[in-house]
């Protein structure tokens, strides 16, 4: 079992999670993907999050900080992060290079822990299924044990589980191709262990809210570009802005959740692209 972080929570009756993901951000600000300068729209995103006044108890980002690679680029989500104060747990996207992060991200105190006792209710756990190389995602037996273990070992908590991939369908026939391809097992996993109530993601650049069985289950937009919902083929968004998740957890084990976008988007994408 991997070492744990240990949290307590600002209100007795809920705890409140911030869930960012897809930030695609460059060690240059001249640099853009799709039409999008997505380290402006990043800052954006985190400056319309601080003006709201909000606190929260931990932040979850879910993969895909970088487009170019770079160490440079990923110290840059790290400092803007660290403006929040608040605890930030992160996992591996497909574009990650999961050794930059750790060794950037343990400078600016990101923990690397995968479990998270929040308060006294409720237990967060985030599950690696990236696949070096691809852009559809896989849990190894060794997440799926790692899983077993935390909710065997934390009976008596809620759970709430992030990864990167989608489990469900997002419904967009390209996108689906990189869908985690054994979301069956993780399926099974859920309807035996009725105390995992909420599963997260972020790779589809779009917001999807599901009931799976008797879990709550969501996708949070990224913080540059969306991809358009129900295209068998790549399309963009021009609707759709940057946005992010605010989650709250309550005592009794259920989840509320909503999905906020910046109210005044200027970053909007160059629909002619067919891929990146």
């Amino acid at each position: 079992m991997e070492s744990f972080l240990k949290l307590p929570i600002r209100n007795r009756n809920y705890g409140r999670i911030l869930h960012i993901t897809d930030t695609h951000l460059f060690s240059d600000d001249d640099s853009s993907l799709l039409g999008v300068h997505s380290n402006a729209s990043f800052l954006s995103v985190i400056n319309e999050i601080e003006r709201s006044n909000k606190k929260f108890d931990l932040i979850v980002a879910s993969g895909d900080f970088v487009q170019d690679g770079s160490k440079k680029a990923y110290a840059r989500f790290a400092k803007q992060i660290n403006k929040f104060n608040t605890p930030c747990v992160w996992l591996a996207g497909n574009h990650d290079n999961y050794a930059y992060m750790q060794d950037v991200f343990d400078n600016y105190q990101l923990a690397d822990n995968k479990i998270v006792q929040l308060g006294s209710k409720w237990l967060i756990v985030l599950l690696n299924s990236q696949v070096v190389g691809q852009a559809y995602g896989f849990l190894p037996e060794s997440e799926l044990e790692f899983l077993q273990n935390a909710l065997t070992k934390y009976s008596s908590r809620y759970v709430l589980a992030f990864l990167h991939h989608h489990p469900i369908s997002s419904g967009c026939h390209w996108l689906d191709q990189h869908i985690l391809k054994n979301s069956g097992q993780l399926e099974q996993m859920i309807q035996q262990h009725p105390n995992i109530k909420g599963i997260g993601w972020g790779h589809i650049h779009q917001k999807q809210d599901y009931i799976w069985h008797h879990c709550n289950a969501f996708s949070t937009p990224s913080t540059c570009f969306q991809f358009k919902p129900e295209c068998y083929d790549f399309q963009l968004s021009s609707d759709d802005a940057p946005g992010w998740r605010e989650i709250k957890l309550n005592a009794d084990g259920s989840i509320e959740s909503d999905v906020y976008r910046l109210t005044n988007n200027q970053f909007l994408p160059d629909i002619s692209q067919n891929g990146y």
